[in-house]
């Protein structure tokens, strides 16, 4: 059979939000990219296929809610999917990704082998099984985004996997002895509301549950069921969770069927007009293999917060740790060690320790058993992916390895792009610095802090009333592009739902559930324009905008700004968090 060659600068292997992410932030900063998915959708673990919530730092930490592109996401599933539908959600992020001309997907296509030459990943085989396809991609660099570290079995990359000793890392919460183990897989259920009772009759293979078998796991009272998303179904963590994932899926079947029993017929919870609508044939990993990178992230740098010089991402979530045996443990599901604060990750852990082109990102990156029970929630891996795509970009410029980028300079090229980081603020233009405006002295300070978020009392918003102009001229100057922040209400503090302020996304489907309401702070229509040869032109005019970040491509020499704010998703005034050029 002929094999198709593809010619790309970066190759991302793996399409969940890790990689996703990875793929845009290149493909927009001019990097010929190619995305390698197994599956017919994109987000992973998130994707329609086993719909688990993202979830990150923003939910123990509202303040510190991750930005950039899963931000963007997010605001885009609220205003095109406000009933958050997983059919739409996929679509979505599908569009996300063909809408990216530097950017090649390729789906159903499933990595099967890699060339190595010198030290360097040169090329890639997959197999596209929907057109029965060999496909061999050749690029400069490489992402594995798998969760799996599937270029691990192809590679000499250095990795890792189970749980290390705790003495490795001096972890305090680590186990006496080194094991193989891990955290498990799980097939999720979906159920839904309806007007009259509904029977349920498991079919054969369902597994029969007793009361003890639920200790643990179904906390609540009888309505308890019908907000969670049943994570602690749960096998696989003392087996190979990547080779016997079918066999472990066969058992997640039946323990997903055999729980909706319980719940049904038990008697025990108010669930009779309450129906099966989906279950997950797919199982969704937690933990596989982890490279070796040039640094590993351990436990004590997430209870510490440790300060890096290279931080170009930060987690926040629980050090979430599951039993192994999931739910054949009489034991707790899992334990969590809350952090104090948000925590930084380093660059470090996102290249290979002897592999020299090769990135990666989401839950296969260079860390411990322990830290990788927190980072590898998926607003975390996309930010993640968002910092190696980033990355990719820069050395790619230079025809540089992953190993020597300007760290200063790709921590800015991540704060242009919105993504937060714990220890950097943004820097302002030299033309904005200077400008003449209608600023007071404390909006100068807002505007010059890089914060570009709410994160403690006090001012941290420009205010405007809608329809007034605000304005700025410089000295004439080249700009690539206008740089808008609004105000989104990171914390969300809007919403009545507690689970929308995490990540607008649900699972079970009551008949009472409202639609998603777009951040009333946010603005939805705007005026900009640029001042050249001393006259003022519109750049854009938009009435529908969900976005956050705003860049406005320019491309010419001007002389001044001008932003208006036309009207907001309710707030009666318009909140700027940055008016920006970039040179």
């Amino acid at each position: 059979m002929k094999t198709e060659e593809i010619k790309v600068q970066f190759c991302v292997v793996g399409g969940g939000m890790a990689g996703l992410c990875a793929a845009v932030a290149a493909a927009r900063r001019g990097v010929k990219t190619a995305l390698v998915q197994d599956r017919p959708v994109l987000g992973g673990n998130a994707s329609g296929e086993v719909r688990m919530w993202i979830r990150g730092a923003g939910q123990h930490f509202p303040l510190y809610r991750e930005g950039g592109i899963v931000e963007e996401l997010s605001m885009k599933n609220i205003r095109y999917n406000p009933t958050l539908s997983f059919g739409i959600w996929d679509g979505l992020l599908y569009d996300t990704a063909v809408s990216e001309p530097n950017l090649a997907l390729l789906l159903n296509a499933s990595c099967m082998g890699a060339e190595e030459r010198d030290h360097r990943v040169v090329s890639i085989d997959a197999w596209q099984l929907t057109t029965y396809k060999k496909l061999r991609i050749y690029a400069d660099y490489f992402a594995d985004c798998s969760g799996d570290a599937v270029l691990s079995y192809f590679t000499s990359a250095k990795f890792t996997s189970g749980r290390e000793e705790k003495s490795r890392y001096n972890e305090p919460d680590g186990v006496e002895t080194a094991d193989r183990e891990t955290m498990g897989n799980s097939c999720l259920i979906q159920v839904r509301e309806t007007a009259e009772k509904v029977p349920f009759t498991p079919p054969p293979f369902a597994r029969k549950l007793t009361d003890a078998e639920f200790a643990f796991r179904m906390v609540g009272d009888e309505h308890w069921f019908k907000t969670d998303n049943f994570w602690w179904m749960e096998l696989g963590g003392t087996r190979d969770c990547t080779k016997d994932a079918e066999k472990i899926k066969a058992e997640l079947l039946a323990l997903a069927y055999g729980v909706w029993d319980y719940i049904k017929n038990s008697g025990k919870f108010d669930s009779d007009r309450w129906t099966l609508d989906w279950v997950s044939f797919l199982g969704g990993k937690r933990e596989s293999r982890r490279y070796i990178g040039a640094y590993v992230l351990n436990e004590n740098d997430l209870l510490s917060a440790r300060a890096f010089d290279d931080e170009v991402a930060y987690g926040g979530w629980s050090i979430d740790d599951h039993n192994p045996l999931g739910f054949d443990s009489p034991l707790p599901p899992n334990r969590n060690i809350f952090v104090k604060r948000p925590y930084g990750i380093p660059y470090r852990c996102l290249y290979s320790a002897n592999v020299e082109n090769l990135f990666f990102a989401g839950r296969n990156v260079s860390v411990s058993h322990l830290a990788l029970s927190s980072t590898r929630v998926m607003a975390t891996c996309s930010l993640l992916g968002q910092a190696v795509g980033t990355a990719c970009a820069l050395v790619a410029e230079k025809s540089a390895l992953p190993k020597n980028v300007d760290i200063c300079a790709l921590k800015q090229a991540l704060r242009d792009d919105d993504c937060y980081l714990l220890n950097t603020p943004r820097r302002l233009s030299a033309a904005m610095s200077g400008a003449q405006s209608s600023l007071s002295e404390e909006e100068k300070r807002i505007f010059a802090s890089g914060i570009e978020r709410k994160l403690g009392d006090g001012q941290y918003a420009v205010e405007r009333e809608i329809g007034e102009p605000l304005e700025f001229t410089f000295d004439k100057t080249f700009v690539r592009e206008m740089r808008l922040v609004f105000d989104n209400d990171v914390a969300r503090e809007y919403c009545k739902n507690p689970w929308s302020r995490s990540y607008p996304m649900k699972l079970n489907i009551s008949l009472a559930d409202g639609q998603e309401m777009m951040p009333p702070s946010l603005v939805k229509a705007y005026r900009a324009e640029i001042c050249v040869n001393g006259e003022w032109r519109i750049l854009s005019e938009e009435r529908d905008n969900f976005r956050r970040l705003v860049k406005l491509p320019v491309n010419e020499q001007i002389s001044g700004v001008r932003f208006t704010g036309l009207a907001t998703y309710g707030a009666d005034k318009i909140r700027l968090l940055s008016v920006d050029v970039l040179q």
